[in-house]
């Protein structure tokens, strides 16, 4: 029921709709720049699958409710626009479908006004319009069914809300057309408006999904020093993809819900760094404050880099990239590195590894060992021996162990001997941009003097910076013509190819604690379970917390380094482990064997359980 205005009303609507997504559009292009490729399949399977929404059960059934019986009743307006006739009961079973899926609408719009609710019994600024303007046109549209129902009757299976709202709505023509024109100006006006409140995720969290991150997710973004960057000093120095996220966050709060540092009783928020951002990009050009005054010192350094935030973000949202940012600033920028930090960083720059041992210490592990040194003639596999390996009293034993099934296996190895410096993690997750290019420039060299197929490394942040991060240097050094495995995918391979069996058996109840580095980065889970299954005697459980829910350590992002206040991260895991009743706990991460083993001591157990790492419980299986 169209008048001669109804066109001018849409053209205006459409228009300020055009002219407030340009204003967000460029909101977010005042960002550098970063190349990025579409996914229009990655995107389309999203929308119709709503499968990183529908992790939480009750927010995915709501959501998805809400967005079908948004969608499919505007496409029905649409095709309603052109002349056909559909049959009666193929009508009828459509009008049913559609009444089912605007009631199904309505109850997901009121779940997600419950759930936002603030504690002062509000939700959050920008939430209650919208919300209740998508209300005001479910329930306009289904009382005007019911007035159109009494004006003329039709079957009440076609139209069971309808007929309800029937029940309390006059036979009135006149009520009739005024509820039509309500409806369609509240449409109307939802549309206009769409840029400037909460509902913009539909735009910026589509296009947010359309430009996902393909690569790995523990790789972080490099840092352009070249053209002057020095990290994050205002919302400018980010790139527009990541102002386009902060745009496309909706404060679900599924960040903070797997968040140790938050979890933990920690001042950082991966939510409240999100919104700081959206809330500075609101200024000005030119005139952005510093996010160092928004963002405090304390909430950075709070920090694991654990990609709980990243993995759960149901947009694909990363603010542990702007985290690292702001980090390169406070370090690069301003010169201020946590105080605690600066003596690794130095041993780092002046030996090459994180204790300061030197490298004349580097191979003292491997004494009486028999460990061959790379040298010109070619081998299957470089074991990277990491800092840990070589330098932590405990792990040594673990590299040591590493060693034993290499050689059970017959394989061919080498290491670098006092050649090997550190992988530079430790210093680029600290925002030590330039530190971490040199050592990394270093081992790439030594790479290119020998020949060999694998690189295998026990460390997991050894393995995601060696396969990740290296290739992606800007000066290409890196031959590719090797892989990078971590220590559990070779070992597990020398198992299904029969180069080694367990045989003696290792008698617990065992649980994996997955290192965030291993899992969450870079997707490594079953190995480490498949290995523990093939160790007789070993009966294995689940922690509540696993896999990609699995609860960091706390030592990740430069943490081993820096002094914890309150709560600490381990002591809330080593809780978890002591709850779960098991006897051992299988990790494969020299920052996790140590954090856990300080996490579980510092309780008081009558019994407390063991903490080895898989290689050592393979090396006993050995025998």
């Amino acid at each position: 029921m169209f008048t001669v205005f109804d066109p001018l009303l849409i053209t205006a609507a459409l228009l300020v709709m055009i002219a407030g997504t340009a204003v967000r559009w460029r909101s977010w292009q005042r960002g550098r720049k970063e190349e990025r490729s579409g996914d229009w399949k990655g995107l389309c399977g999203y929308l119709l699958s709503h499968r990183k929404i529908m992790r939480k059960d009750r927010s995915g059934i709501a959501h998805l409710l809400l967005f079908w019986g948004v969608l499919l009743p505007l496409a029905v307006i649409f095709l309603a626009q052109f002349s056909f006739v559909l049959p009666a009961k193929l009508a009828g079973a459509l009008s049913l479908f559609l009444n089912l899926l605007g009631a199904a609408a309505i109850v997901g719009i009121l779940f997600f006004l419950v759930r936002r609710m603030g504690k002062d019994g509000s939700p959050p600024e920008g939430v209650l319009p919208p919300a209740v303007l998508l209300l005001f046109i479910l329930l306009s549209g289904f009382e005007a069914q019911g007035v159109r129902l009494n004006i003329v009757p039709a079957p009440l299976w076609t139209a069971p809300v309808g007929a309800l709202f029937s029940a309390l709505s006059p036979a009135s023509p006149l009520f009739l057309q005024l509820l039509i024109r309500m409806h369609l100006l509240a449409v109307l006006l939802l549309v206009a408006t769409l840029p400037f409140t909460f509902l913009r995720h539909v735009t910026a969290g589509a296009l947010n999904v359309y430009y996902k991150s393909k690569g790995p997710r523990g790789a972080l973004r490099p840092l352009a020093m070249e053209e002057g960057c020095l990290g994050a000093k205002t919302v400018e120095d980010l790139s527009w993809k990541q102002l386009l996220d902060a745009e496309a966050c909706v404060s679900c709060g599924r960040c903070e819900e797997n968040c140790p540092a938050f979890l933990s009783g920690k001042p950082l928020s991966p939510r409240k760094v999100i919104r700081t951002i959206l809330n500075q990009m609101a200024t000005p050009r030119g005139s952005h404050p510093l996010l160092g005054e928004a963002v405090t010192t304390e909430e950075l350094w709070s920090c694991t880099t654990c990609m709980a935030c990243v993995a759960h973000c149901p947009l694909y949202i990363d603010p542990l990239d702007k985290v690292v940012d702001m980090r390169r600033y406070e370090v690069l920028g301003k010169g201020a590195a946590p105080v605690e930090a600066r003596p690794m960083l130095r041993n780092l720059e002046l030996f090459g590894d994180v204790n300061g041992k030197s490298a004349s210490h580097r191979t003292d592990w491997a004494l009486n060992q028999e460990v061959p040194l790379l040298s010109g003639q070619p081998v299957e596999v470089l074991l990277w021996v990491g800092c840990s390996g070589a330098f932590h009293p405990a792990y040594r034993e673990t590299t040591r162990a590493m060693v034993r099934i290499l050689k059970k296996g017959q394989v061919s190895f080498a290491i670098l001997g006092k050649e090997e410096k550190c992988c530079g993690d430790p210093a680029r997750r600290l925002g030590e941009e330039a530190l971490f290019l040199d050592l990394a420039r270093e081992n790439i060299r030594l790479f290119n003097r020998f020949s060999f197929k694998k690189i295998v490394t026990l460390c997991p942040h050894c393995f995601n910076v060696l396969k990740n991060e290296y290739p992606a240097l800007s000066d290409n050094l890196l031959p590719g013509n090797f892989e990078v495995l971590h220590a559990s995918q070779f070992v597990l391979e020398l198992i299904e190819q029969q180069k080694i069996t367990l045989k003696y058996p290792v008698r617990s109840t065992a649980a994996i604690h997955d290192p965030c580095y291993l899992g969450r980065a870079n997707g490594v889970y079953e190995p480490l379970r498949k290995i523990a299954g093939a160790v007789p005697g070993l009966v294995l459980h689940e922690f509540q917390r696993t896999g990609e829910s699995g609860f960091c350590c706390g030592g990740g992002g430069g943490r081993m380094w820096l002094h914890e206040s309150g709560t600490h991260i381990n002591t809330l895991r080593a809780k978890e482990i002591a709850q779960s009743g098991v006897g051992l706990v299988s990790t494969a991460c020299p920052y996790c064997l140590t954090m856990l083993e300080d996490g579980l001591g510092g309780l008081e157990l009558e019994k407390r359980p063991k903490v080895r790492d898989l290689i050592d419980i393979v090396a006993d299986s050995l025998g």
